[in-house]
């Protein structure tokens, strides 16, 4: 809805550099129905960790996703969205780049005791991340929280198989184990 009032020939004109993640939260807005906005930085809004939809590590340990700094909006019906535009100049296309890690989080090293990076190019505006029951359990990728893909021209779920074979796909895991 918000493409189109708009008069937007993609999302990609919407989610680029000219605006910010508040400013597109604004857009989104006046098509849902907001009780609250929090702002960028402020937090209030998503003020809960999220869990991956599996196991995920970092330095040896389980971690969960903290989205309380994302620009968020608490909807009437007790659900939360976030906005967050990636870096791009409104073509959606950008490189990114992280540290390899093993299958515990830990980064890898090269001969000369480096980090090794790695990258990839990018093809997506940003994304929309949805949790449908707000603070309420089990707060969980893949559970009741989604993770949206916003492309130039589509919207497309990040990583979810439950879309092809009706079933949620997730690992229940507290923070920090092993």
């Amino acid at each position: 809805m918000t493409k189109g009032r708009n008069g937007y020939g993609s999302y990609g004109e919407l989610f680029n550099n000219s605006n910010t993640n508040d400013e597109i939260l604004e857009e989104f807005s006046k098509d849902l129905k907001t009780i609250k906005i929090c702002k960028e930085g402020q937090g209030g809004c998503w003020n809960w960790k999220t869990k991956y939809n599996k196991k995920t590590y970092s330095n040896g340990k389980t971690v969960f996703r903290n989205f309380s700094s994302y620009s968020s909006a608490i909807l009437n019906d007790g659900s939360v969205i976030l906005v967050n535009r990636y870096n791009h100049n409104g073509d959606c296309s950008w490189t990114n780049t992280w540290t390899q890690t093993d299958d515990k989080g830990n980064p890898v090293k090269d001969a000369n005791g480096n980090d090794i990076k790695v990258s990839s190019s990018e093809g997506r505006c940003g994304s929309i991340v949805v949790d449908v029951n707000g603070a309420k359990g089990p707060n969980q990728l893949g559970a009741d929280t989604w993770d949206l893909d916003v492309y130039p021209e589509k919207l497309g779920a990040h990583f979810y198989s439950f879309l092809y074979n009706d079933k949620l796909q997730y690992e229940n895991y507290q923070e920090g184990e092993d």
